[in-house]
C-alpha cells in the first residue's frame, strides 16, 4: 500500500539543515552541524523530553551522480545531551546519547509528482531504505532529529529508582491522575 504525500503538506523540521543537492559536490565532504538553543527546545518538544541540551553531529557525504540520477551517502556520529522524566520517580535524569548516523539519499526514491511515497509494506529485514531526495534538497538535521528519536530510551529510571519505591500514598497524590477519577467516583451524580 503506498500512500502520496507532497512536499508542502509536510511538517516544518523543529532543527532543519536543509541542502540543496546541487550544493553538494560530486564525491565526499564534510558536514558539521549544531542544533540552536531555540531548536533544542522545539526537539524536546517533539520528542516528549525535559530539555535537549545540546546536539551536535559531523557527518562525512559522498555524492555520485548527476541529473535525475542522484546517490548521496550520509554518515557519521551524532553526540546529544538530553534530560528525560524517571520512568519511576518522574525526577529529571540528563544523559549523553551518542549514535552514528548511516543513511542514503536517492533521486530515484523521489516520486514522479515530487512528492514522497511511504511504503506501508515494507520489509524492514531485507530492504535497504533510502531517504528521498524532495524537489532537490535533503535535510540533513531531520536526519538526526529521527537518528536521535531512535537512541532515547523510552524508560529511563533514575539510577536507584525501584518499582518497589511506588507506594498507595504515591498512588492517592494530587500528580497521579487515578486521583482525579477517584474524586469523580465520590462526587454524588
Amino acid at each position: 500500500m503506498m500512500t502520496d504525500i507532497s512536499s508542502d503538506q509536510l511538517p516544518t523540521p523543529e532543527f532543519s539543515r536543509a541542502l540543496n543537492i546541487e550544493s553538494v559536490k560530486i564525491g565526499k565532504s564534510e558536514q558539521n552541524l549544531e542544533a540552536t538553543s531555540e531548536e533544542c527546545a522545539k526537539l524536546a518538544g517533539r520528542l516528549d523530553l525535559l530539555a535537549v541540551d545540546h546536539l551536535s553531529a559531523n557527518l562525512r557525504l559522498n555524492r555520485k551522480g548527476q541529473g535525475d540520477s542522484i546517490r548521496v551517502s550520509v554518515s557519521g556520529h551524532l553526540k546529544a545531551q538530553v534530560t528525560q522524566a524517571c520512568v519511576i520517580s518522574l525526577e529529571p535524569v540528563s544523559s549523553v546519547i551518542e549514535a552514528d548516523v548511516d543513511a542514503v539519499f536517492d533521486s530515484d526514491a523521489d516520486s514522479d509528482d515530487g512528492g514522497l511515497q511511504i511504503d506501508y509494506d515494507v520489509d524492514l529485514e531485507n530492504e535497504d531504505i533510502t531517504e528521498p531526495i524532495i524537489d532537490g534538497v535533503i535535510d540533513l538535521g531531520e536526519l538526526c532529529a529521527q537518528v536521535l528519536a531512535t537512541e532515547i530510551d523510552p524508560f529511563l529510571r533514575k539510577e536507584g529508582a525501584d518499582s518497589s519505591e511506588m507506594t498507595l500514598e504515591s498512588a492517592d497524590s494530587e500528580e497521579n491522575p487515578f486521583s482525579v477519577l477517584k474524586k469523580l467516583k465520590r462526587e454524588p451524580n
